[in-house]
C-alpha cells in the first residue's frame, strides 16, 4: 500500500465518513412509523370502552322500562339513555381533542371531515326525528325507527373511518353494527332493545380489546 492509497477516502464516500448503517436506517423508520400509527390511533381502546359501558347502562334501562324489571317510566328511561349517551359523546370529543392536538396537514383535514360528517349525520337524524314522531303515536316504534336511522349512521361512519384511516378495527365495527341494525329491526318493536343491549355493548368492547392489545404492541416495538 502507498503512502496515496493510505489517504484515499473511501470509495462512495468522503474523508471522515463512515459505512452508510443500513440497520440503523431501518429502526428510525420503523419508529418514525410506529409513532405515526400511535398518533393516528390514539387510545381508541379507552373510547370503545366508555360507549360499550355507556350502549350497556343505556339500552339496558330502556329495556328494564319496557319489561318491567326496573320501576321507571318510559320517558324516564329514555333521560337516563341519553344521559349516558351525551357523557360517552363529551368524554370522546375531550379524548380525541386531546390526542390530536399538533396534528395539522392531511391529517388534520381528514379529522375535520370525518368529525364532521358525525355531526352532521345525527343533525339529519334530529330533523327526521320530528317526521317519524308524525308518523306513529307508539313510543317503542318510534324509538326503534330512530335507533335504526342512528346505528346506520354509526356502523356507515365507521366503515368510512376504517377506510380513511387504514383502520381494520374501526372497519370491523362498522359492519359489527350494520348486522346488529338488521337483526334489531327483523326483532320488531318487541324485542330490538334486547338486540341492542346485548350485541351493541359486545360489539364496543371487542373493538376495546383489539385496540388495547393493537396499542400494547405499538409501544412494545417503539
Amino acid at each position: 500500500m502507498t503512502p496515496q492509497s493510505q489517504d484515499r477516502p473511501a470509495e462512495g464516500g468522503s474523508p471522515g465518513e463512515g459505512p452508510l448503517d443500513l440497520h440503523a436506517a431501518l429502526r428510525l423508520v420503523n419508529q418514525a412509523e410506529t409513532r405515526a400509527r400511535q398518533e393516528l390511533h390514539g387510545n381508541d381502546g379507552l373510547i370503545y370502552l366508555i360507549w360499550g359501558l355507556a350502549w350497556l347502562v343505556g339500552y339496558g334501562t330502556l329495556h328494564g322500562s319496557r319489561f318491567a324489571w326496573l320501576p321507571l317510566a318510559s320517558g324516564q328511561a329514555l333521560a337516563i339513555h341519553g344521559g349516558c349517551i351525551l357523557a360517552a359523546l363529551v368524554s370522546t370529543v375531550v379524548l380525541v381533542s386531546r390526542q390530536n392536538r399538533g396534528i395539522r396537514g392531511h391529517s388534520s383535514y381528514l379529522g375535520a371531515m370525518y368529525g364532521g360528517g358525525w355531526a352532521l349525520g345525527f343533525l339529519t337524524m334530529g330533523c327526521l326525528g320530528g317526521v317519524v314522531g308524525a308518523m306513529t303515536g307508539d313510543f317503542w316504534l318510534r324509538s326503534m325507527a330512530l335507533n335504526g336511522i342512528a346505528i346506520l349512521i354509526v356502523g356507515l361512519m365507521y366503515m368510512a373511518g376504517g377506510a380513511m384511516f387504514n383502520d381494520r378495527n374501526q372497519a370491523v365495527l362498522g359492519i359489527w353494527f350494520l348486522v346488529v341494525n338488521i337483526v334489531s329491526l327483523l326483532a320488531g318493536p318487541l324485542h330490538f332493545l334486547t338486540v341492542l343491549a346485548v350485541l351493541g355493548p359486545l360489539g364496543f368492547f371487542g373493538g376495546a380489546v383489539a385496540g388495547t392489545v393493537r396499542r400494547r404492541r405499538l409501544r412494545a416495538g417503539a
